[in-house]
């Protein structure tokens, strides 16, 4: 028996839309630091950007979201890592850098306030690998539940509030925060 051609091409167009979504994913990576903690991340953290014309007419900050789960012999901990990053070198401009405090997102409209910390030594390696330069990290602790309603929302919006109460709007630059899902399934 001769299979037609096109059912051939159909097949063949079908394994190769399949292999390309999987290789789309974000897979979900398992480490051991050198402390001995489990530390589970998601492959690339998500990229939130906006624009700083306030110090340059092209230059970008750009946050680093990504959530992080460690494991200590049993005891499991799930954060958010969050990295603060910039196109331009502040220092280099004598820029001053304010401290971030909280993260808020409006998930489908309804906030999500999460109190800042600095991201503390806890880890051997930062849990995520970034493009630009981070110049602060933070991290919050963040329940499974809390990590689920964020992927599974339809729309997010991240604010970040600093200490000085200015406000400031970052937008999805690259990644989707529907990928997280990939994270809460690896419980």
């Amino acid at each position: 028996m001769t299979v037609p051609k096109s059912v051939l091409a159909a097949i063949a167009a079908t394994m190769l839309a399949l292999l390309s979504a999987c290789a789309s994913e974000p897979p979900v990576v398992s480490r051991l630091d050198s402390s001995g903690l489990t530390v589970i991340t998601l492959d690339d953290a998500l990229v939130l950007s906006r624009p700083a014309h306030g110090i340059a007419a092209v230059v970008q900050d750009y946050a680093y979201i990504g959530p992080v789960r460690v494991n200590h012999m049993g005891k499991i901990d799930n954060y958010l890592w969050i990295g603060l990053a910039s196109t331009v070198d502040r220092a280099f401009i004598n820029a001053q850098l304010t401290r971030t405090t909280t993260l808020a997102l409006l998930i489908d409209g309804q906030p999500m306030l999460l109190e800042l910390d600095e991201w503390s030594a806890l880890l051997d390696a930062s849990p995520y690998a970034t493009a630009a330069p981070v110049y602060a990290t933070y991290g919050v602790r963040a329940s499974l539940d809390q990590i689920e309603r964020i992927a599974a929302a339809a729309i997010v919006e991240a604010l970040f509030v600093t200490e000085r109460g200015e406000i400031e709007r970052y937008r999805a630059w690259q990644g989707d925060w529907a990928t997280w899902t990939l994270f809460v399934d690896a419980d």
